[in-house]
């Protein structure tokens, strides 16, 4: 017959795992299915104002029309009446005003949309999973945001919100899925249901980008997860593939201690790192104007 104690420490660890499994499964179970509640979308940029652009200025006007616009040179050298070139401005001083230049100052910034089919967003962080080290990888297409790239001046480019559904990051295991959307991200709720980065400063933009380029720079802003908002920095590379497309990526470390993620206590899971890796690789598509 077993001594009391033996037993009594044998029922303890009976009800331990009782309490555990149950514990597991109301993780599972209020994780939810992980389906998007909204088709995904983020707030959209401005599209440059091609009009404006191709407005035609004071020094485009005719000079029989608007006699400031001859060169003060012309002016001196040639009256306007007695020779005919003074009725229309030299070449060099038109192509700056002419249609075919206005409308490629008009085209030196675009806006381009992310195309969510072709992109995706993940998140990479280590574990260790029945005492074996493994890295997990999370990732959904669920992501959307603007970009307008300005050709003429890249340091006027801009990076709209990126919004992300987290509640569709899938890994290889569902059970850990349905854990990350009840206890960790907290997606299955609504509220909880979105992360975003909302881009504060470009840094380390070229001087000039043409297509066909590859662009290297850093994205500062702030990364929103749940209700806390912290700064994160993202190191992207755009490829302008065509006047009309574009595809990139970026990256960026942040801690669990930062957001607030708790892993919660269930088994077989342990050792859980701090570091979280976030990417994004992307495809988007010129806006019609």
């Amino acid at each position: 017959m077993h001594h009391p104690l033996a037993r009594a420490a044998a029922a303890a660890a009976l009800v331990a795992v009782a309490v555990a499994g149950i514990a597991w499964l109301v993780v599972y179970f209020s994780g939810g299915g992980g389906e998007a509640s909204q088709p995904i979308s983020a707030p959209q940029l401005t599209a440059p104002p091609a009009s404006q652009a191709a407005a035609p200025t004071p020094a485009a006007q005719p000079a029989a029309a608007s006699p400031a616009a001859a060169s003060p040179t012309a002016a001196r050298s040639t009256p306007a009446a007695a020779s005919p070139a003074a009725a229309s401005p030299a070449p060099d001083s038109t192509v700056a005003a002419s249609p075919t230049a206005a409308s490629a100052a008009a085209a030196d910034a675009r806006l381009y949309r992310i195309i969510p089919a072709e992109s995706e967003a993940r998140y990479e962080i280590d574990e260790l999973l029945r005492d074996v080290p493994t890295h997990v990888v999370g990732r959904t297409d669920q992501v959307a945001g603007d970009i307008i790239v300005d050709f003429g001046n890249p340091s006027a480019s801009q990076v709209g919100v990126i919004r992300i559904n987290v509640r569709t990051l899938r890994t290889d295991e569902e059970r850990r899925d349905r854990a990350t959307r009840s206890r960790i991200l907290q997606s299955a709720e609504d509220r909880f249901e979105f992360a975003e980065f909302a881009p504060r400063a470009l840094e380390g933009l070229p001087a000039a980008i043409a297509v066909g380029d590859t662009v290297s720079f850093t994205i500062v802003g702030d990364l929103t997860v749940r209700d806390i908002t912290a700064e994160a920095r993202f190191e992207a590379t755009v490829t302008i593939v065509a006047d009309d497309r574009i595809e990139g990526s970026a990256t960026a470390t942040v801690s669990r201690q930062t957001y607030d993620l708790v892993i919660p206590s269930v088994p077989f899971v342990a050792g859980v790192s701090d570091e979280v890796l976030l990417g994004i690789e992307f495809t988007a598509e010129a806006v019609p104007a």
